[in-house]
């Protein structure tokens, strides 16, 4: 019997920038997750799709940036992505640290850089490098993480992203698979951009720097098609194994209906150690 037929579709995509340079934009084929087999996972990829249903409703994640309900997020929200975490990752350390609630009603095009903030970042990233990886982990989890990283121990920062109220179908989230790129790593494949006057510092401390993806032929494009409300996107947006992270970002797909629903999702960042 013929191997089933991977289901692809068009889009644009930014990659690469500086202080200097904008972003690229790359006309890209991608590939829906769902169609792959096997798909990519957490374990062996640093990426996927699980199923996971919160207890939240629509209503109490849309106001999580109101101090109550901010509050309610980090003391509810926060224990099922730990719970879930471990139980992906199977470590016992997990601290779930800071969340983003975006919305997103914008075209290709519309983009403009006032309002990056409130919107998908439509550049391929990693959150953290080798560099500000290590500052991160420091900065919330103090002396635990000096003597952690002393033993030698894998450590990362694994995010949980899920829709809030509809299926995604406008801007989905994008991996970028490197596995076919040659010696792929932080210093080789990756751009650093510098804040100036940051406004994000309030929410998620210092960084020295954004560190955005340089352009590959070698890469492959992996998306999740119309993802649902009981399900969640589960990577690495940084490892301290560097053949574990792969680089993410919101993409314009050609496929998208006219009248695609406004995307709103909440994303939840970890710090993660492993045995």
């Amino acid at each position: 019997m013929a191997a089933a037929a991977v289901a692809t579709t068009t889009g644009l995509m930014g990659i690469g920038q500086t202080n200097v340079h904008n972003p690229l934009e790359v006309k890209i084929e991608v590939e829906d997750i769902r169609s792959l087999n096997p798909q990519p996972n957490y374990e062996n990829n640093g990426y996927g799709i699980v199923k996971h249903k919160s207890s939240l409703t629509p209503e109490q994640f849309l106001v999580g940036n109101d101090p109550a309900g901010k509050k309610y997020i980090e003391d509810v929200y926060f224990k099922e992505v730990a719970e879930l975490v471990k139980q992906i990752t199977g470590s016992d350390i997990v601290v779930p640290y800071v969340f983003r609630i975006r919305q997103n009603s914008m075209k290709a095009g519309e983009f403009a850089a006032d309002k990056l903030s409130h919107a998908a970042l439509p550049v391929a990233h990693v959150d953290r490098d080798s560099v500000t990886g290590e500052d991160g982990v420091r900065e919330i989890l103090g002396d635990v993480a000096d003597e952690l990283i002393k033993q030698g121990k894998r450590y990362a920062q694994v995010n949980i992203w899920r829709t809030i109220d509809q299926p995604t179908l406008k801007w989905p989230l994008c991996f970028i698979n490197h596995s076919g790129v040659n010696g792929w790593g932080y210093d080789t494949h990756l751009a650093r951009v510098y804040p100036t006057n940051d406004p994000r510092i309030a929410i998620r401390g210092e960084k020295k720097h954004d560190s955005v993806v340089k352009y590959d032929p070698g890469y492959k494009y992996h998306f999740v098609s119309k993802l649902d409300l009981d399900e969640a996107l589960v990577f690495s947006s940084f490892d301290s194994d560097v053949t574990k992270v792969y680089p993410h970002g919101a993409f314009w797909d050609d496929a998208s209906p006219d009248d695609a629903p406004t995307r709103r999702f909440i994303e939840v960042r970890c710090w993660v150690f492993f045995d």
